[in-house]
């Protein structure tokens, strides 16, 4: 924990993205669960919320794209222009558009995530020593899990209080905030080409990325893994508002309670990380998915609200864990000019995996019950991980 907090204290320009980062996902967490209980409230089908849902994973299909844009220009630039748009966009959905073009705002500004994440993870080992790289993720974890902990506490709050509207106007201050922020980063610019070497096309680097990480043993197995750990999971988000309002007759205060326990989950996952480990990423990678899967099944079997909230902390510190595992993986055993592409690929695989459980997981809420969702998420997620078992144990990351 000392080594992790000195970070903060000795690198000022760590310390600014970080302080970014906690910011923009505060706002971000609190406007995702605003526009979740507004669809819920004025939709009223599982449908609707997958459709809210998919709207905003469905531009991370763009990441392979997005990473290879964030490893040909400055990252600073590539990161506030992010934040600018983001700001836009929500304060445009603060006006509560008919449901087809706030469908469609939550897509753009899903897509400048899409742009920002590559941007941020390929930033980081410019801004620390590679030794550090695993605490300074466990911070930059601790910083973007304030999505889940403290976002959807706000979200629910403000939004009984003053309704959706005023939800997405806070989350455009957020993002003005987070631009500022990261103004006092240094230019990080591509690296430098070999002299006499062109650069490849847009679409040949992208492709470039995948073909390393379907041959690298371990980024092939991170990347695989998590599309089918997201296919299951991710069935969740759609299957907890209605868990919480109408199987155990909860508030729109409570689904943002209980919405909050999953990040303060994933805060003490991140916490578990900064006080050091011996252990290496891949196998950190694999507990993340245990924890994860078996917090999802729990949820399911859960008889009452509190203990839906204790489940939902195992599970999000496993989620925490996982992001901080993933994204040292690649950090380490990636080249930097290949780093943004490899996060941007993982980013299409969570995506694809999260569409088709949020796709699915609307008709499966509405066909069954939330409860039989929330158990075919974890179950699934528990085969996930015993297939990844004998890879990343075999695995020798440092």
């Amino acid at each position: 924990m000392p080594g992790a907090l000195a970070l903060l204290r000795d690198r000022p320009r760590f310390r600014a993205l970080w302080a970014a980062l906690a910011l923009s996902y505060t706002g971000s967490g609190a406007a995702i669960t605003a526009l979740t209980l507004y669809v819920q409230q004025t939709r009223g089908t599982g449908a609707a919320v997958a459709a809210l849902l998919i709207a905003e994973t469905g531009p991370r299909l763009l990441g392979p794209l997005a990473g290879s844009l964030a490893d040909r220009v400055d990252l600073r630039r590539m990161m506030i222009g992010a934040d600018l748009g983001q700001m836009a966009f929500f304060a445009l959905l603060a006006l509560l558009p008919p449901f087809g073009l706030l469908l469609a705002l939550a897509a753009l500004t899903a897509t400048l995530q899409c742009a920002y994440g590559p941007a941020r993870t390929a930033a980081l080992p410019a801004l620390v020593e590679r030794d550090d790289l695993l605490q300074a993720n466990s911070l930059t974890g601790l910083a973007s899990n304030l999505y889940v902990a403290v976002g959807p506490l706000v979200g629910g709050l403000v939004f009984a209080a003053g309704g959706a509207a005023a939800v997405m106007a806070l989350n455009a201050f957020t993002f003005l905030g987070s631009a500022l922020l990261t103004r006092k980063l240094p230019p990080l610019p591509p690296e430098e080409r070999e002299e006499g070497r062109e650069r490849e096309p847009f679409l040949t680097s992208a492709r470039t990325g995948l073909r390393y990480a379907l041959s690298n043993p371990l980024t092939r197995t991170v990347t695989i893994t998590i599309f089918f750990l997201f296919a299951f999971l991710a069935i969740d988000n759609v299957a907890l508002v209605f868990l919480v309002r109408d199987t155990l007759d909860g508030s729109a205060a409570a689904y943002g309670l209980v919405s909050a326990v999953f990040g303060v989950g994933m805060l003490v996952g991140s916490l578990s990380v900064m006080r050091g480990t011996r252990r290496s990423p891949a196998v950190l990678y694999l507990i993340a998915l245990i924890f994860s899967s078996v917090g999802a099944l729990l949820t399911g079997l859960a008889p009452v609200l509190a203990i839906v909230a204790l489940t939902q902390l195992v599970a999000g510190a496993g989620n925490a864990i996982e992001i901080v595992a993933s994204d040292t993986i690649f950090q380490q055993d990636v080249p930097r000019s290949l780093i943004g592409r490899l996060y941007g690929l993982s980013s299409t695989a969570v995506a694809v995996g999260s569409g088709i459980a949020m796709a699915l997981g609307g008709f499966l809420v509405d066909a069954t019950s939330p409860r039989v969702a929330f158990v075919v998420a974890g179950a699934g997620g528990l085969l996930t991980a015993a297939g990844a078992a004998p890879a990343l144990l075999r695995a020798r990351s440092t």
